[in-house]
């Protein structure tokens, strides 16, 4: 592996004071993490990396209106670029490939940033947590040519051209909540997982057009756990999903449209928001009891607990990467 795969930004969703901003760690080979690199910014939300820049959402970073920024760095964690509105509150998740496409959860929008913001309408079945559109996640199809987004509020996935017209969407079942999503490696299906009713969904993906297939409860045990990252391994045969409160990541065999479960483990911490496969390394961001944990991983197996270290509210991880 190189110096950059061995590397993991970490975000600290706090004010500066209390720490909050983008670490720069290491992953040493016995999976302890050294921070090297810091950058102190106010409530860090997500990021993901565009070529050679590290795009960051911001919460709230301005004075006098309580929209979401987004500026970029360098993978060194300088050369800071000036913060642009994100045309929407609590910007959650995000996109990049030249062109920016960002989710506000708390207006529920989509935004081209700098050129269009597309409004969702209606609501849930939840009259607490889905009296609005609730965007949550914004990610592209493989070849870069449709960009789809998870509405929690609506229970429903999008999906739209880079123009940002929509295209096709498919609805989950009511209350569940649909929250983030990957793609299979070979395009032709879209893994998401669900935030109030912990499920794995198997939508079918075929030229812009979506449609849902399969539902697969996780099986929690705490009855207020929730839904909260999902990825895929490197090799696309296995995918990991954390639950908050239930404080666990599954791991899942997935052939096509077929998902069956291999493994359930702790995460380490409380409330694991985000987490990552790095290498032979999965890195767990527990946001309530403030640890980011390491562990190592053996034929896609969690094993061992490995390095620790402590970021107040940590949200998000990125994998190093030019």
């Amino acid at each position: 592996m190189t110096d950059m795969e061995h590397t993991v930004y970490i975000l600290s969703c706090d004010t500066v004071e209390r720490g909050g901003g983008v670490y720069r760690c290491a992953i040493q080979d016995n999976g302890e993490l050294r921070q090297n690199a810091y950058y102190p910014c106010d409530r860090p939300m997500y990021a993901v990396f565009d070529s050679d820049r590290l795009k960051v959402l911001l919460r709230q970073p301005f004075s006098d209106n309580q929209e979401s920024g987004i500026f970029t760095l360098s993978p060194d964690l300088d050369c800071p670029t000036a913060i642009l509105a994100t045309e929407g509150k609590c910007a959650c998740h995000l996109c990049a490939d030249n062109d920016v496409y960002v989710a506000n959860y708390l207006s529920g929008n989509i935004v081209k940033i700098g050129d269009k913001a597309v409004f969702h309408s209606g609501n849930g079945v939840n009259p607490v947590r889905q009296d609005m559109p609730h965007t949550h996640c914004a990610f592209f199809s493989p070849d870069k040519q449709y960009v789809l987004c998870c509405d929690l509020g609506l229970d429903t996935l999008f999906c739209y051209d880079r123009a940002l017209n929509l295209v096709s969407k498919a609805k989950v079942s009511d209350g569940d909540g649909i929250r983030h999503a990957v793609f299979s490696r070979d395009g032709k299906y879209i893994y998401a997982v669900s935030e109030m009713v912990p499920a794995v969904y198997v939508f079918s993906f075929d030229n812009g057009s979506v449609s849902a297939m399969n539902r697969i409860l996780i099986p929690c045990e705490n009855p207020m756990a929730d839904g909260a990252a999902i990825r895929l391994a490197e090799d696309g045969t296995c995918l990991y999903v954390s639950s908050r409160n239930e404080n666990a990541i599954y791991v899942y065999d997935v052939d096509a449209d077929r998902v069956s479960l291999r493994q359930k483990a702790d995460c380490g911490g409380d409330s694991p928001r985000d987490f990552h496969i790095i290498g032979k390394y999965l890195v767990v961001t527990n946001e309530k009891s403030n640890n980011v944990v390491v562990f190592s991983l053996k034929n896609h197996m969690i094993e061992a607990r490995l390095g620790e270290a402590k970021y107040s509210h940590p949200l998000c991880c990125v994998k190093g990467s030019y």
